[in-house]
C-alpha cells in the first residue's frame, strides 16, 4: 500500500515525459535551411511572444525569396512546437561577402544564464567568389534558464574578422499577445 501510495505521490509532483524533459532542457537548435537569399530580408532577432514571431513570418512574405526555401524555412519553425509561455526563438543571421566561405554554427554554450553561440566563416582555399551569401540560424531557449543571448560571429571573406557581438535579451514572461481584432 505505501509502495502504491508513494507512485501517485511521485507522478502527482514530478513531472513526466517530454514535459520534464522540456523544462530541463536550456535550448535546442532548430535545423532550418543554413543558407537562403531570403534571410538578407530580415536581421538577427529574438521573439519573446507568438505575435512577435507571426508579425515576423507576415513582414517576410512579399520579400524576394527562393519560394520553396521560404516553406522549409516556416514549416521547420512551425514544425519546432515553440512554446511560447516558456520559450522564445532566436534567428541568428551572418553575413559572408563570398560564397565560397564554409560557415559553421558551433554547439552553444550556457555560462551562468547567457547562452553564448558562436558562427564562423572559414574562406576555403583557391580563391573565391564575389557573391553575397546569407546564413541563419535558430535556437529555442528556455525563458526559466536562458536571461540572454549573446551571438559572437567571425566573417570568412577574404580575410577572417571577427564581428562585434549582439546580445538578445530574453523575458523571463512573456508579455501577454493581443487578443486578435474582432
Amino acid at each position: 500500500m505505501k509502495l502504491l501510495l508513494s507512485s501517485v505521490l511521485l507522478t502527482l509532483f514530478l513531472p513526466t515525459g517530454s514535459v520534464a524533459a522540456q523544462e530541463r532542457q536550456a535550448f535546442r537548435v532548430i535545423p532550418i535551411p543554413k543558407r537562403e537569399t531570403g534571410y538578407s530580408n530580415f536581421e538577427s532577432a529574438a521573439f519573446n511572444t507568438k505575435a512577435e514571431f507571426d508579425s515576423f513570418v507576415g513582414s517576410t512574405s512579399g520579400q524576394v525569396w527562393n519560394p520553396d526555401s521560404r516553406q522549409a524555412f516556416l514549416d521547420t519553425l512551425q514544425n519546432a512546437n515553440i512554446d511560447f509561455a516558456r520559450e522564445a526563438l532566436v534567428l541568428l543571421r551572418h553575413d559572408e561577402s563570398s560564397g565560397s566561405v564554409r560557415v559553421t554554427f558551433e554547439t552553444p554554450t550556457l555560462v551562468d544564464r547567457k547562452l553564448l553561440c558562436r558562427i564562423r566563416g572559414k574562406a576555403l582555399t583557391g580563391g573565391g567568389t564575389m557573391d553575397m551569401a546569407y546564413y541563419c540560424f535558430a535556437v529555442v531557449v528556455s525563458r526559466s534558464l536562458i536571461s540572454e543571448v549573446e551571438l559572437r560571429a567571425v566573417a570568412g571573406g577574404f580575410k577572417e574578422h571577427e564581428l562585434t557581438p549582439k546580445v538578445f535579451p530574453i523575458r523571463a514572461q512573456p508579455a501577454i499577445d493581443p487578443l486578435p481584432a474582432k
